[in-house]
């Protein structure tokens, strides 16, 4: 175990401790919230889709959890994974299937417990959006990365590794539905995972982390303050479909 594993771990146990001597006070906080938030729908379209033409052929598959499900989005075509796949089109000029396997409120071992149940087909590029709900559930960073392993290893079959594209962990800490201290709390939580993907994704090959996160302001949330909106969706899309497109062209040289 590195030392910079060893730094998250003791902060953590850090942070379970502040968490539990504050605990009425997030508790009587996270049951308002529970019972004041929004909810909004998730789409119930297509969960697969072809952009553009021609004999070569892209696969890429999305999973995760809300944000990837698309939660407060009319249809399931301007989410993340399709919007994605409409930009590699347009970068590449390159015929596009793309899948979405999601659920709302997964947490890193629900989401490899559907990998299980559901067995997606291979693909060449897996996006992957995860771990709002493990800040919400505070996973611990030992538990979150055993998992995260778990996910990753799920996709090599046959010596066969796609390119794994994680997102960053969700910024719950700038949520605007979240009230303070509450706020504060989470997103600790958000820091300590966000670092424990970030070594994590550092010591595999053909793993890799789009670091970048939408802008802060309110436009980039729905009205739950909660999940994105299609703003934050289109500059995300955008900035995956950009590293992609790097990754693909580095797996070619190799």
């Amino acid at each position: 175990m590195s030392y910079k594993n060893i730094i998250i771990y003791i902060s953590s146990l850090f942070g379970y401790l502040l968490i539990a001597i504050f605990c009425p006070v997030l508790w009587i906080q996270g049951i308002y919230l529970k019972k004041v938030a929004l909810r909004l729908p998730t789409p119930t379209d297509n969960l697969s889709g072809i952009i553009g033409e021609g004999n070569e052929t892209l696969e890429i598959l999305g999973i995760g959890e809300s944000p990837m499900a698309g939660v407060g989005i009319p249809k399931n075509s301007e989410t993340l994974t399709p919007l994605t796949s409409l930009c590699l089109n347009k970068l590449m000029d390159i015929k596009v299937n793309w899948r979405i396997l999601a659920q709302s409120g997964l947490t890193i071992n629900n989401l490899n417990q559907l990998l299980i149940e559901k067995s997606p087909k291979e693909a060449d590029i897996i996006i992957v959006a995860i771990g709002g709900n493990d800040v919400f559930n505070l996973t611990s960073p030992w538990v979150w990365v055993k998992h995260l392993d778990s996910c990753v290893k799920y996709f090599v079959k046959d010596g066969k590794t796609p390119i794994i594209l994680f997102s960053a962990v969700p910024c719950v800490g700038r949520f605007p539905a979240i009230p303070k201290p509450l706020r504060f709390a989470f997103g600790y939580w958000e820091f300590l995972l966000q670092q424990s993907l970030i070594l994590f994704v550092n010591s595999i090959d053909n793993v890799f982390l789009l670091g970048e996160r939408f802008p802060d302001g309110k436009e980039y949330f729905l009205k739950d303050g909660i999940h994105p909106s299609k703003l934050a969706y289109k500059l995300w899309s955008e900035k995956l479909a950009r590293m992609s497109v790097k990754l693909l062209k580095l797996n070619t040289n190799l």
